[in-house]
């Protein structure tokens, strides 16, 4: 799946990845390849990426949201 992270300012990833683990305010939340359209708002925390490649990358996220459509999860954070 695709995976973007965006700032206001820039891209700060933009990959393909097995998994993203991040928290809304509903709790944490996996999202694999395919997964069902979800849209949430993010709180504090850190998502972490697991790459195609086997490595993970962490990102520190402070609040925004967090969209999956068509294998491709967007994470727009503040």
């Amino acid at each position: 799946m695709l995976v973007t992270l965006v700032s206001p300012e820039e891209v700060l990833f933009e990959g393909t990845a097995r998994q993203v683990l991040t928290r809304t305010t509903e709790g944490e939340v996996a999202f694999l390849s395919n997964h069902a359209p979800f849209l949430g708002a993010l709180v504090e925390h850190d998502t972490r990426v697991w790459l195609d490649d086997g490595t993970t990358r962490d990102f520190h996220v402070s609040g925004g949201f967090v969209e999956v459509a068509h294998d491709t999860v967007t994470i727009l954070v503040s």
